[in-house]
């Protein structure tokens, strides 16, 4: 007579082991895809603010050297000095006037 221990798993057993290791196998999945603060979509989410930090961080870069070329300008060009000087302040030179012109208003008829 052969003992049981011969013959191996049943049938019943091994579909109950597959469908064990099957369970087992996909909640690791939902795991590393839903994991709270290390999943996949954690990790997708910190890469979209990396990226939106990173564009952030080249536009305030490039304003920062426009701010520098124009702090530039305006220690070592006197012109540029002068016609930002006339255009936001309306600084004059000495002996000049400005005359201002009111557009004609149209009659009535």
């Amino acid at each position: 007579m052969v003992s049981r221990q011969q013959q191996g798993l049943t049938l019943q057993e091994r579909r109950f082991l597959r469908r064990i290791v099957v369970l087992v196998v996909v909640l690791g999945m939902l795991w590393l895809i839903f994991a709270p603060g290390r999943g996949l979509l954690s990790y997708r989410r910190l890469q979209s603010r990396v990226d939106t930090l990173a564009r952030e961080n080249k536009a305030l870069a490039k304003h920062n050297a426009e701010l520098r070329h124009d702090v530039d300008r305006l220690q070592h060009d006197s012109a540029y000095l002068e016609e930002l000087a006339r255009q936001k302040y309306g600084l004059l030179k000495k002996n000049e006037m400005v005359f201002e012109y009111k557009p004609a208003k149209k009659k009535k008829k």
